[in-house]
């Protein structure tokens, strides 16, 4: 998984592939059919281990605002964090349309339509419980913070300047914060 996230589908040979996982060629294959195979299973192991790791909180039965700001303000400031460079596997994946056009649209829909819905759940959770604006557009913020989060991937991908990429976290916080309910448990302000 790490290797095909460092270097990409296209750019990470077989040989690279069985030398770092201390394999011959043919193991490789017999276990995963071909290094299409392996890819798979690397981006399962992503979307399994590492996805969650970064937003289980946003599906939690509880989350609202607090988890939202929290994993926003976290994805504003990856640029200053050692391995920010590799961007996001699934992200990357879909640039790089690897390991075929199909597949990788499929892992990019897959991971788009598991943010839209771990921020709509937050969100719901949050007008449930009077927190947010009576017109506050669910929905459409539900779709709009997934996608400023994988503009951030890509941003950190190209090793583009950390402010750039915490400027755009900072704009979606004060998405947020204009459509909370003042006085009724609102967002804290996050640093």
């Amino acid at each position: 998984m790490r290797l095909f996230w460092e270097r990409g589908y296209h750019a990470t040979s077989t040989r690279d592939l069985t030398e770092a996982m201390g394999l011959n060629p043919g193991a490789l294959y017999a276990e995963f059919g071909s290094k299409e195979g392996l890819y798979l299973e690397a981006v399962r192991r992503y979307e399994g281990t590492v996805v969650p790791g970064h937003f289980a909180t946003l599906e939690a039965p509880g989350a609202s605002l607090e988890q939202i700001g929290a994993v926003l303000n976290f994805m504003g400031g990856i640029g200053a964090y050692d391995g920010s460079h590799l961007g996001c596997l699934l992200c990357n994946a879909g640039i790089e349309l690897a390991p075929t056009l199909e597949q990788s649209e499929a892992s990019t829909a897959r991971f788009l339509d598991r943010l839209t819905r771990a921020f709509g759940h937050a969100l719901e959770n949050a007008r449930a419980s009077g927190r947010l604006v009576e017109d506050a557009p669910v929905d459409e913020l539900a779709r709009f913070f997934p996608t400023v989060l994988m503009g951030i991937f890509l941003l950190a991908r190209a090793r583009v300047d950390a402010a750039v990429m915490r400027a755009a976290a900072d704009q979606a916080l004060a998405r947020l914060a204009s459509v909370t309910a003042r006085g009724r448990g609102g967002l804290a302000p996050v640093a």
